[in-house]
């Protein structure tokens, strides 16, 4: 797509914090980036710290959430842009919010989660690469993580 196409795509949407968006909107977005979408989204997005959304023609084509305390840490996962618009500017743009609003929160720091193929498009915001992990709701519940931290937790 062409950088002129690019720009007017970008400016026709609707983007923001905090704009109104529905749990069967999140879930068809994560859906379409090939993303499960478990648990009860109505509660997971009432418990967010706030979001950042993209619309474009009405229809739900960009999320950022961001959790955490603002006296402490803010987190940002999940960043999530529509196939149909992706390498398009939409990331970008909702990360130049986001940070925005993290700024005005005055944290003591602000985190990401992105996968390696990522890397690039978040160190270009001055995220700086660190060591990390990630267990899912299903490998927590494995009974050999809960016998490992209780014997470590028994000495």
């Amino acid at each position: 797509m062409s950088r002129q196409k690019d720009r007017a795509t970008l400016e026709r949407m609707v983007m923001g914090k905090d704009l109104p968006v529905s749990s069967e909107e999140l879930v068809a977005l994560r859906h379409a980036v090939g993303w499960p979408a478990k648990g009860n989204y109505v509660q997971i997005i009432q418990e967010y710290l706030f979001h950042i959304s993209a619309r474009w023609n009405g229809r739900l084509v960009g999320f950022l959430p961001v959790v955490g305390s603002p006296h402490g840490d803010l987190l940002i996962h999940s960043l999530c842009v529509h196939p149909d618009v992706q390498g398009q500017g939409v990331g970008t743009r909702l990360m130049e919010i986001a940070l925005e609003a993290c700024r005005d929160l005055n944290p003591q720091g602000v985190n990401v989660l992105f996968g390696e193929n990522d890397r690039p498009f978040f160190e270009k915001f001055g995220f700086r690469v660190m060591s990390g992990g990630y267990m899912d709701s299903e490998s927590l519940k494995a009974p050999n993580v809960r016998s490992k931290a209780k014997n470590r937790l028994s000495r």
